[in-house]
C-alpha cells in the first residue's frame, strides 16, 4: 500500500518537474525583435537580368538590405559590413542564405548601373531595381521612404533614406532588423545564426 502511493506521488510529481526542466529557451536577438511579422513579398529586377522574387527564397534565411549606387557615407559602409557577414559565415550557413540589396534610387540605379557597381566592389548577391511604381509599395512595407533633396552632383539629386537591415526567417517572417547603417559585424551575425538555429 505504501508503495502504491509512493508511485502515484511520483507520477503526479514527474510532469511538473519535466515542465520546469524542460521549459522553452527565449530567443533574443541583438537587433531589434520583429517578433515573426507578416513581410511583404516583391518582385523587382534583378541587375543580372531575371526577375527576382521573395516568394523564392522560402526555405532560406533572407537578410534585406537597403542602398543606391552614388551613395557617398551610409551605403558604402552597409554593403561593406554585409560582405564581412557574408566572409564571417561558413560555406555551410551561406547556402542556407540569401543576401539581397534594393535599391533606393530607381531613377538613376539601372541593372547595368548596379551591375557595374557591384562588380567593381566584389559583391556577389543580387541588387534590385525596378520601376517607382514596383518599388513604392517595398519601400513602404519595409519603413525606407526615400527622399529626393537637391544636391550639385551630375543628377542634380541624391537621395536620404533610413538604412533597415532586415533578417527574415525560412517562411520569409520578419524576426530581427539592424536600422543602423554601421551595425556591429559580430552581433548581427549571431543574430542570423540564431535564426537559421531556429527557424
Amino acid at each position: 500500500m505504501r508503495l502504491t502511493a509512493l508511485i502515484l506521488s511520483l507520477i503526479i510529481l514527474l510532469p511538473g518537474c519535466m515542465s520546469d526542466d524542460e521549459e522553452e529557451e527565449e530567443i533574443s536577438y541583438n537587433g531589434r525583435d520583429l517578433g515573426g511579422s507578416e513581410t511583404y513579398r516583391f518582385t523587382l529586377e534583378d541587375s543580372q537580368g531575371p526577375l527576382w522574387n521573395l516568394s523564392d527564397q522560402e526555405g532560406k534565411v533572407v537578410i534585406l538590405v537597403f542602398m543606391f549606387t552614388r551613395c557617398d557615407n551610409t551605403c558604402p559602409v552597409t554593403s561593406q559590413n554585409i560582405k564581412m557577414v557574408q566572409d564571417t559565415l561558413t560555406d555551410e550557413e551561406l547556402a542556407k542564405i540569401s543576401i539581397v540589396s534594393v535599391t533606393v534610387d530607381w531613377r538613376h540605379d539601372s541593372p547595368s548601373e548596379l551591375r557595374n557597381w557591384t562588380e567593381e566592389r566584389g559583391y556577389d548577391w543580387p541588387h534590385l531595381t525596378g520601376s517607382k511604381e514596383s518599388l513604392d509599395p517595398v519601400y513602404e512595407n519595409y519603413g525606407v521612404f526615400p527622399l529626393e533633396e537637391e544636391d550639385d552632383s551630375d543628377e542634380g539629386y541624391t537621395v536620404a533614406h533610413p538604412s533597415p537591415t532586415y533578417i527574415l526567417d525560412t517562411n520569409l517572417k520578419g524576426r530581427v532588423v539592424w536600422s543602423d547603417f554601421d551595425f556591429p559585424v559580430d552581433l548581427f551575425v549571431e543574430d542570423v545564426r540564431t535564426v537559421l538555429d531556429n527557424y
